[in-house]
Parts: C-alpha cells; sequence; structure tokens
C-alpha cells in the first residue's frame, strides 16, 4: 500500500486556499470508490492534511457516463475548495421548464434568475465524465493515492481494513464507504439487509449531437435556449437539456417497466445497452413532434437503467466507530430531484468538517456528527425524489389538471420542489460547512420537507 507523505508542517501541498493546520496528527482515510462522491470527500480530507488512499474496482477511468447538474449548493463548495471548472465544458441552465407530452404546451416555466446573487454559486450542466476528469486530477495534484482496479471484497471493520478480492488488506484510521446504491457494505451498518428496490421505472439515457438539432428549426431552441426540459405524461416524463456548451443535448426517456416490450433486464442487473430504438420510437410516438424526433436520434447502443430506490439508512456510522457511509451508498436518490451528486458533495464537506481536530480516539464522536448533520436533510430530498415520480407520470384527468395548475403557483402545493420560492432558497442556498447558517435555513421544517 501507499501512504502519501504529509508536510512536516501537517498542512496540505499548495493550491489551494481553504486549507488548514491541524493541532492533531492527520488521519489515513481509504476511500473505497472513485466516483464523484468519493473523490470529492478525499479532497476535501486531503485539504486537512490527511493521507488518503482511494480504491476503485474499475481498470481505468474514461469517458463513462451521461449528461448531469451541478447546483449552487454543490458549485459553491467547489469554488471554495480550489476545484476549477473554468476550462471544463459546461452549460448554464435557464431553469426548469415542464410541458404537455402531447402538444409541447408549456405548463410552467421556474428560472434560476441569477443563481450566482441569490444561492452563492452558478447551476451547471455539464457532462458526468468531464466533472470526474477534473476532481480525478485535483485528487491526484493534492497528493490522493488513487488506485483503480482494486476491488473490495470485504471489510475488517475493527482494524480497519478493506479486504481486497486479490487477498491483500489496505489498512487505515477510517473507511470511507462511497460504493453506491448497489453497496456490498450498507448491511453491516444497519445489522440487517436493506437492498435497493426496484421502482418500476426504467430510463434510457441518450447523447444526442447539438448539430443535429441545431439544423433543425423545430428543435434548435433546446439547444440555444438552455432550459431543462421535462415533458410529462402518463406513465412517463422525458427530461432534455444541452451539455458542453451545446455539442451534446443529454436526453432521459423516464417510462413505467410494464409499458415497454423491448430487452428485459434481468433479475439483478442494473442496466444493458439497447441496440434497436424501434421500441422507444413506437412508445413515445403519441407525445410532440420534438419528443418524437429525439426518440428517433437516439440511433443504436444506448443504455437501459433501472431505477432503484431505497428504505431510511439509519446508520451512516458504523458500530466501530471506523467507517461511514457516503453518497448513493446512504441515501441513493430517484433521479427526479437532480440531487444526487450535490448530496454527495455535501456529504464530503460535512464529513470534512466533522473530521477537523478528530483523533483516532475521538473518531467515533465525529463520524457520528457527519450523520446527525447530514441524515435529516439528504432524507427529506429522498423523500421528495418518490413524490416527484408520481407526479411526473399522471394519466390525463383530474389529477393531471390539478397538478398543472399546481406548478404555476409558488406555494406549498407545487408539486415540484423547486417550484415554491421559500423550498428552493433551502436546497439552493444551503452551505453545507455552515451547518445551519446559510441563506434559506430559517425556513419552517414543514417547508423544507
Amino acid at each position: 500500500m501507499i501512504v502519501q507523505e504529509i508536510p512536516a508542517n501537517g498542512t496540505t501541498p499548495a493550491t489551494n486556499g481553504t486549507s488548514t493546520t491541524p493541532s492533531t496528527p492527520p488521519l489515513h482515510a481509504v476511500v473505497i470508490g472513485a466516483g464523484i462522491g468519493g473523490l470529492l470527500a478525499a479532497i476535501g480530507l486531503r485539504f486537512d492534511g490527511h493521507s488518503v488512499t482511494v480504491l476503485d474496482q474499475a481498470s481505468s477511468f474514461g469517458e463513462v457516463g451521461a449528461g448531469m447538474r451541478i447546483p449552487p449548493n454543490s458549485f459553491k463548495l467547489l469554488h471554495r475548495w480550489g476545484i476549477d471548472l473554468t476550462y471544463m465544458k459546461k452549460t448554464y441552465s435557464n431553469g426548469n421548464r415542464f410541458l404537455r407530452y402531447d402538444d409541447g404546451h408549456v405548463i410552467a416555466d421556474m428560472p434560476h434568475g441569477i443563481p450566482e446573487w441569490d444561492f452563492g454559486g452558478s447551476y451547471l450542466m455539464v457532462h458526468r465524465a468531464d466533472y470526474h476528469t477534473v476532481l480525478l486530477a485535483k485528487a491526484r495534484e493534492l497528493g490522493v493515492d488513487v488506485q483503480a482496479n482494486r476491488r473490495v471484497d470485504g471489510y475488517d471493520w475493527d482494524a480497519p481494513a478493506a479486504l481486497l478480492s486479490d487477498g491483500s488488506r489496505v489498512t487505515g484510521d477510517l473507511l470511507v464507504v462511497a460504493d453506491g446504491v448497489q453497496s456490498k457494505a450498507r448491511k453491516a451498518f444497519q445489522g440487517h439487509a436493506l437492498p435497493p428496490v426496484d421502482t418500476g421505472d426504467i430510463s434510457y439515457r441518450v447523447l444526442v449531437p447539438g448539430q443535429d438539432m441545431l439544423s433543425d428549426p423545430d428543435m434548435r431552441d433546446l439547444i440555444s435556449q438552455p432550459w431543462v426540459s421535462s415533458w410529462c405524461g402518463p406513465d412517463a416524463h422525458v427530461i432534455g437539456y444541452p451539455v458542453r456548451g451545446g455539442e451534446i443535448y443529454n436526453v432521459v426517456f423516464c417510462v413505467a417497466e410494464s409499458t415497454m416490450n423491448d430487452q428485459k433486464l434481468a433479475e439483478n442487473e442494473t442496466k444493458l445497452v439497447i441496440d434497436d430504438n424501434a421500441e422507444l420510437v413506437e412508445r413515445f410516438a403519441k407525445w410532440e413532434p420534438r419528443v418524437r424526433k429525439l426518440a428517433a436520434l437516439t440511433g443504436k447502443g444506448f443504455l437501459k437503467w433501472r431505477l432503484y430506490d431505497l428504505d431510511m439508512v439509519d446508520h451512516w456510522a458504523h458500530p466501530s466507530g471506523k467507517a461511514v457511509l457516503l453518497g448513493d451508498a446512504s441515501h441513493p436518490m430517484l433521479p427526479y430531484m437532480a440531487s444526487g451528486a450535490a448530496m454527495a458533495c455535501e456529504d464530503a464537506a460535512v464529513l470534512r468538517k466533522s473530521l477537523q481536530g478528530a483523533t483516532p480516539a475521538t473518531l467515533a464522536d465525529a463520524i457520528k456528527t457527519y450523520e446527525r448533520v447530514r441524515q435529516p436533510r439528504a432524507s427529506a430530498l429522498q423523500r421528495w425524489g418518490r413524490q416527484l415520480q408520481a407526479a411526473y407520470h399522471l394519466p390525463d384527468g383530474p389529477q393531471q389538471e390539478e397538478r398543472d395548475a399546481a406548478m404555476a403557483q409558488d406555494n406549498e402545493k407545487n408539486p415540484i420542489y423547486w417550484g415554491h420560492n421559500e423550498r428552493r432558497a433551502w436546497l439552493f442556498g444551503h452551505d453545507a460547512e455552515e451547518w445551519g447558517q446559510s441563506k434559506g435555513e430559517k425556513t419552517n421544517g414543514q417547508a423544507k420537507q
């Protein structure tokens, strides 16, 4: 195992203006999972002088994933930490636009305004691979030891240590388990099995070349006017937005699996590659022309994903006091809130702050603080994601008409979380490093939930 050297004064390497000089000896953290949450946790801990090893089962890191969003509540943390997104290809979001599925009529616009002024950070639409590349480069720049092709098969929680498939073990003071929705470690934290639950929905994730849309007068506004467009219809909705400055249009078709007749996902299979878009084209044949065109532009070789949900994870801190869950391992979120990566970023920030000044003797208390601070907020957003699943997929009728009317109102009856200004302030104005003092935190508990 490679353990990075810490400078003699205990500070982190140069290039970051927020590093601290710990008054206690640094810890050695072993992070399982080099996804967005794992890398952000590693970066945050390294800023404070801790030694960090990251283990990931992937043989290499490359062009993986599709579009995602970086809202102000995570952007402000990235900016403060010196994670420079200046030269990363990106699109600034106008806001969220909701449309009827059959004629494209705008149900409601929910503009972001000027999020830098209102919430302290930009709202970006990016390609996940580009974002991951920036984080990976920052982690390595800071001296994080990122190891690929290192599959973790088990744990020694008392050591603590990660047990690898090749028979070796990586020991540290703290294990940060960020191994995703299918986490192998979660059962040990809860004391019982807590498998992901199939929601009954599947998603098709597609990247369409922007030039194919710009050449079509009916489609070009979807690129040139960068809204997150959401078409809501019976048992399905479609979300689209441009990334990489309009080079690519990211489309997600979310559908009740029972309404699809293409290749089925096997039991416990999370994704597969679809080679023929005929079924997708047929499924959306009665939707408005732009959605039909998007379905036709999917081509071949796009991904079909099973959407999972999870019951409340009660314990993010392991009983040993030497391990924590982070990101999707503790609070996997349905994509309807577009907050999964942002919540992982907030996790990393709170974990970092909780561990400042911690020693092996006080580690158990520190990670319980992390759990106490993060759990209520992440769990509230999980619940809202479940509600949005039902709200997006209503059939035409009285409930749908009531939903559409409520979407245009700035009050608590709006079914879209950020459609209510007070809730939007709680979501986007939050500062995970201030623990309750950020803009929007003075709203009452009912409004938040």
